[in-house]
């Protein structure tokens, strides 16, 4: 029959190669419309190509299941082999029992096998301290034959790049990802089955600090980690050939180690590279290793080793800068046009030796010409700030770029050359897909969704950081309110599922989180409050919502209970005070300047808030995992709290909220703190509120997420892209008309210029101004919420989301007298549809099934 099943994915990924987690399929497919959608699915995986194509399962054959999930089917069928490649097939039936077929593939990683590799360090570098340079790792090796199957599984805890007869493993960069070393390790699995050959081989590996040996001194106290030691590494090639036999070539004391070009690599500072210190052929067989020392064999970082199940961070554009100009000290100034996070490539003449410096930068200086380097706010406290130096090795030509480290800038300075060189901006970062985007007539909307993209994937780096460059933290506070937005416009849940894993290894045995993830041991005692925290109940909740699949959901409840718990023992009758509050509101002076007197909304109305939040999520958590107990206690317990914070911030007979301002506002009603019949009075006292303020927001981070939800679920977007469009600070458009190409830390424009955490509005504008929107009763987008806001004072605007069933289009456009819609409907899911009151009269559908859809209906006055 006609149709096809296309997107297949395990656990989230195409054709993952090394997992050790439990396998989940999911698919999309396609049906002719006369056909329906699917009504039941067969799902079998076999050990070969050729069995599968057989119809022998002979690993798992689910039979025909009477079902219409498509989504996170896990994996019940005999026992898995660890380093074993699987084939599935999924078959879907329509209802009158035509079937349409598509199988994918993965393979495991190592499982619960024991490694036999021992972890090996260079025989030079004794103290972490004095271990800041990169060291060169090999080992040569003999095959017997041409191998059928060779995989390498590999971990340093810090930084690698691994190379096999002079060829790179992979096109990845700045693996391994930053995790809580002494707690899980992350290792990463190649297929190198093309680049190994019977007879000599070797296998070369350079070995950075990362995040395990930092050793900057910095205000989170990074390099006081218990975790921290020279550089290290562990590693199994495996070699599979056709009569059936294996070999093992695995890190030990007989590897060889030496030093490299790179002399200085530290994650907090930048890369020094010396080009005259290159070794030809270090990574091929036939070489004179008489000057290499034995590597030694070392102590484990101590962590649990498991497979990285998510995008590897890769170099995803390259950026030819718009400008450039030279400095009266003779050195060369480069605008890429936007912020972004990366390394820089360059091509420069010169002599033997010269060295040449790259320096990296948000903005200039007052004089317009030189790179301002204080974007580091002191709060790393030794070596230089973004700065990579690099040697000469002779007079030609020569080009380079760092390996070991990143930098968050729209400037790079080179100074150290005879002429100008070549510059290019590689744009380096967690490699996720796009999954969503809008666009309209108006440029500062279209900029403003550019600039949260942006904002967003170039803080993906094995982790969600705040900045690239001051800090390179994942604050937990920064990410709750990021995460949804995300999700709409990323697929980042393997990415958001890993740093759940790092939030669990965080936790301490009384349920306290830190604010900022991974930890060293800072932030356990401040900043961690519910505010924060809750985004170990928050993120799990938007996952399963926006993927539908509740693995996330049973993964962390354990951990959602205990950090509760902690909140339970941190109230006073239910109202809890120990959060950072509405963080960033407007205010003057330097980003580090923020002071509590800038805030309109009390932290204990904002943390009590989040408090009944986690209780009311807690109680859907526990209904869908079917623990009816669980629902009833964390309902109880959320009555208690509402009720608490009505008696201590809401006078119902004035209807008056303490702070009086939009953040308290806004939060009573986002919060679900509110009842119906006040919902309307609330409303109106919030968009009195806003007219006070001069449609400015007087919001910091948390308020601007309470803000334009609100307004988009009361269908007040007009009022709430007035406020956007606003051409005075603070406002988003005074961001964009100032030429920001990110999203901004401060209204003021100070701090970091590279910060996603009011990016908010980007989900904002997909769920209410296109209208796409998840229902949480029927997550994954099995039912889309479609409520375009065709009122709001566009003209025309076009937005997609990529759901777990396929595209989802809302496209609209006001063509003189009428609105010309556009919708697209993936099969498996169906929609609600609704356009504002003033056109309930109008004859338009209400429910739609898949499909494409051209609707038209007369223009209403507002």
């Amino acid at each position: 029959m006609e149709g096809n099943v296309f997107g297949l994915t395990c656990n989230h990924l195409d054709t993952p190669l090394g997992i050790d987690s439990l396998p989940a399929f999911s698919w999309k497919y396609s049906l002719p419309r006369d056909r329906g959608s699917q009504v039941a699915y067969r799902i079998g995986v076999a050990s070969t190509p050729e069995m599968l194509d057989n119809g022998n399962f002979d690993c798992w054959d689910t039979g025909v299941v009477d079902s219409g999930l498509s989504q996170s089917i896990e994996y019940a069928g005999n026992p898995l082999a660890s380093r074993t490649g699987y084939h599935w097939l999924v078959t879907v039936y329509d209802i009158d029992g035509h079937t349409v077929t598509g199988h994918g593939q993965f393979e495991t990683g190592k499982l619960t096998e024991s490694w036999q590799a021992q972890w090996i360090a260079a025989a030079h570098q004794q103290r972490a301290d004095d271990a800041q340079d990169a060291p060169l790792l090999r080992k040569c090796f003999e095959l017997k034959d041409t191998p059928q199957r060779a995989r390498l599984y590999i971990c340093s805890p810090g930084y690698f790049d691994a190379f096999i007869n002079g060829q790179p493993t992979s096109d990845e960069l700045l693996t391994t990802p930053f995790t809580r070393y002494d707690s899980t390790l992350l290792y990463c699995t190649y297929d190198v089955t093309d680049q190994v050959q019977s007879g000599s081989n070797a296998i070369g590996v350079t070995i950075g600090n990362g995040w395990y040996n930092c050793f900057t001194a910095d205000i989170w106290n990074s390099r006081e980690a218990t975790w921290r030691h020279v550089p290290k590494l562990v590693a199994e090639l495996h070699v599979a050939y056709a009569d059936g036999t294996q070999q093992i070539i695995a890190t030990d004391g007989t590897w060889k180690s030496t030093r490299g070009p790179i002399t200085f690599n530290g994650i907090r500072n930048g890369e020094h590279y010396d080009a005259r210190l290159e070794r030809s052929g270090w990574d091929e067989p036939g070489l004179d290793e008489s000057d290499w020392d034995a590597a030694k064999v070392i102590r484990s970082p101590g962590g649990l080793l498991s497979a990285m199940e998510m995008e590897p961070i890769r170099v995803t554009d390259t950026i030819t800068p718009v400008a450039q100009w030279e400095t009266p000290e003779k050195g060369y100034v480069f605008d890429t046009g936007q912020n972004m996070a990366g390394i820089a490539r360059i091509t420069v003449s010169g002599s033997a030796g010269d060295e040449i410096v790259i320096r990296y930068g948000e903005r200039l200086q007052e004089d317009g010409v030189h790179i301002n380097l204080t974007a580091n706010a002191g709060f790393i406290k030794s070596g230089e700030f973004q700065t990579d130096r690099y040697f000469k090795k002779g007079d030609d030509l020569e080009t380079w770029q760092p390996r070991f480290v990143y930098h968050g800038f729209q400037f790079i300075e080179v100074s150290g050359c005879s002429q100008a060189p070549v510059v290019a901006a590689l744009v380096v970062h967690t490699d996720v897909a796009d999954t969503g985007d809008l666009s309209c007539e108006n440029e500062t909307i279209t900029r403003l969704q550019h600039a949260t993209r942006w904002a967003t994937r170039t803080n993906l780096h094995g982790l969600p950081t705040d900045d690239p460059h001051r800090e390179k933290n994942a604050w937990t506070g920064d990410v709750a309110l990021s995460a949804e937005q995300m999700l709409c416009n990323f697929h980042a849940a393997p990415l958001l599922r890993k740093w759940l894993a790092d939030i669990r290894d965080a936790q301490r045995p009384d349920g306290a989180l830190p604010c900022v993830v991974p930890s060293t041991g800072w932030g356990y005692n401040w900043g961690n409050g519910p505010d924060w925290s809750s985004a170990l109940t928050l993120i799990p909740w938007n996952i399963y919502v926006y993927t539908g699949d509740n693995r996330i959901l049973r993964e962390n409840y354990d951990a959602v209970v205990k950090h509760f718990a902690y909140m339970e023992s941190m109230a006073e009758d239910f109202i809890v005070n120990y959060g950072i509050g509405d963080w960033c509101p407007p205010f003057e002076g330097p980003a580090i300047a923020v002071s509590m007197s800038s805030f309109k909304s009390p932290t204990a109305l904002t943390d009590t808030a989040y408090f009944y939040n986690a209780a009311v999520i807690l109680g859907k958590m526990a209904a869908v995992l079917g623990k009816p107990d669980d629902e009833r206690h964390y309902q109880a317990s959320a009555a208690r709290i509402k009720q608490a914070f009505r008696d201590q911030f809401y006078d119902h007979a004035s209807q008056s909220i303490t702070g009086d301002c939009q953040t308290s506002t806004a939060c009573m009603i986002y919060q679900g703190l509110a009842e119906k019949d006040e919902q309307q009075p609330l409303l109106d006292l919030l968009l009195q509120q806003i007219e006070a303020t001069g449609h400015h927001q007087d919001t910091g981070i948390l308020g601007n997420k309470y803000l334009y939800n609100v307004l988009g679920e009361a269908g007040r977007m007009d009022v709430g892209l007035k406020m956007v469009l606003n051409e005075t600070y603070p406002s988003f458009r005074n961001w964009m008309d100032r030429g920001a190409t990110t999203l901004w830390e401060c209204w003021n424009g100070e701090g970091s210029q590279n910060h996603h955490m009011f990016s908010d509005i980007s989900a904002a504008l997909l769920k209410y101004v296109g209208g796409i929107k998840p229902d949480e009763n029927e997550p994954g987008f099995r039912h889309i919420i479609m409520k375009p806001a065709i009122d709001c004072g566009l003209t025309s605007v076009r937005c997609h989301h990529e759901s777990p069933f396929g595209p989802i289009r809302s496209q609209w456009e006001i063509d003189n007298e009428a609105v010309q819609i556009r919708l697209e409907i993936p099969d498996g899911s169906r929609a609600s549809f609704e356009l504002p009151p003033q056109y309930r009269e109008q004859d338009y559908p209400r429910e739609l099934a898949p499909g494409q859809y051209r609707l038209e209906v007369v223009l209403q006055a507002s």
